[in-house]
């Protein structure tokens, strides 16, 4: 399923929960459909449409339509499934470590975590760990960027036994490294194994024991000419 096809199901199945919410609140109060449509200043029709889930409506008709029947439609956003490792420039990374790696460790890309298609980058199941991969290219709000990995690796833990250590792959660049300046305390606290000790974890096979911090420079991951 593309993208774009997905994204049309979880508009039908968002607006059809919207729609049957509105409908058992008419009947309930025993109201028509005209009333309802009366109540919130729209068309038969556009309130008949609302219960049925019309995707292509207007989010201010809908709101209008479950005001009428004392609803209130709040739409929230939630951490979902990132632009694929290809979209994003990020697939070149993940197969430039994959092929660094000893046999011992079976790499798996994107691995869904979530209830909403949140999924981690790259991980790679050993015997005594898995260590769960998360690429950046662009440092932004570090701290944030980190919360949402530490989030995928406790569910990716939820399904395994086995520890699950976190690795941030930062593209190597004169500006993430400025951006990552001010958070270099939290970073030696919370990813302490540095760029060596992941790389020769990954490349010997032997388990890497605490979470860690990876610059990766581009050039590596170019593919040849």
């Amino acid at each position: 399923m593309s993208r774009s096809a997905a994204s049309r199901v979880r508009a039908s199945e968002q607006s059809a929960r919207v729609g049957g919410e509105v409908k058992s609140a008419r009947i309930t109060q025993a109201w028509t459909r005209q009333q309802v449509a009366d109540r919130a200043g729209v068309s038969w029709s556009t309130e008949v449409r609302v219960e049925q889930g019309d995707p292509t409506l207007g989010l201010q008709t809908m709101c209008a339509v479950a005001e009428a029947v004392g609803l209130d439609v709040v739409v929230r956003v939630y951490p979902g499934r990132h632009p694929s490792l290809r979209d994003t420039g990020q697939l070149g990374h993940a197969e430039y470590l994959s092929g660094q790696a000893h046999l011992i460790w079976h790499p798996q890309l994107e691995i869904l975590v979530g209830q909403h298609g949140e999924s981690i980058d790259v991980g790679y199941f050993g015997p005594e760990e898995i260590i769960a991969v998360e690429i950046e290219r662009m440092a932004t709000d570090f701290q944030a960027q980190y919360r949402r990995a530490d989030e995928k690796r406790q569910r990716l833990g939820a399904q395994h036994r086995r520890p699950i250590r976190l690795v941030l792959v930062i593209e190597d660049t004169i500006r993430n490294r400025l951006a990552l300046e001010p958070h270099l305390a939290f970073i030696r606290q919370t990813l302490p194994a540095g760029s060596r000790e992941v790389l020769r974890t990954i490349r010997l096979g032997t388990p890497l024991g605490r979470d860690g911090l990876l610059w990766l420079r581009r050039w590596r991951t170019a593919p040849p000419r």
